[in-house]
């Protein structure tokens, strides 16, 4: 081969090999993105699995007590009720009274426990987001510099294919 030959392979090999370590670079971004998306919903999803288990256990613990509660108000209601259900009426009353007031609080903690969990979610869609818009940035600006190399190459080998048809010697 003689040296005119071997001055385009030179060039195409140097941008062939910029184009393979832009692609490796934009390959190994890719690939650390991925993981750290891996990361977050692994976290979320432990983070939520355990924000319902302790919603869970604390609100078996909360009916389970209410219920004892109020079997011990009925069988005390059972016995008493020798003549006294005027009093006993008035007295019950009362208690469902406060006891309505307890489930509503107990269901208002519960509502407010489900929009914390509710905006943990948002939170990390949002984040989630931000890094798939990052990602794709990242193979954006990989695709446009292949489009850029393979663009300096075409018109290096027009100009050395020019250079040819005028008859003087080609250069690098």
């Amino acid at each position: 081969m003689d040296s005119m030959e071997q001055r385009p392979d030179a060039s195409f090999n140097a941008l062939m090999a910029e184009i393979l370590q832009s692609r490796r670079e934009t390959e190994d971004a890719i690939l650390a993105s991925r993981a750290e998306v891996a990361g977050e919903f692994s976290a979320m999803r432990a983070e939520v699995a355990g924000e319902f288990s302790a919603m869970r256990t604390e609100t078996d613990g909360q009916f389970s007590a209410m219920r004892a509660e109020v079997a011990g108000e009925f069988s005390t209601m059972r016995t008493e009720t020798d003549g006294q259900f005027s009093a006993m009426r008035t007295e019950t009353d009362g208690q469902f009274s406060a006891m309505r007031a307890e489930f509503a609080r107990e269901f208002s903690t519960i509502g407010v426990r489900f929009e914390r969990v509710e905006a943990a979610i948002d939170d990390s869609r949002a984040h989630l987001e931000t890094a798939i818009v990052d990602l794709l940035g990242v193979i954006n600006k990989g695709d446009e510099d292949g489009r850029r190399f393979m663009l300096v190459l075409h018109e290096e080998v027009l100009s050395q294919f020019r250079l040819l048809g005028e008859g003087r010697p080609a250069s690098s």
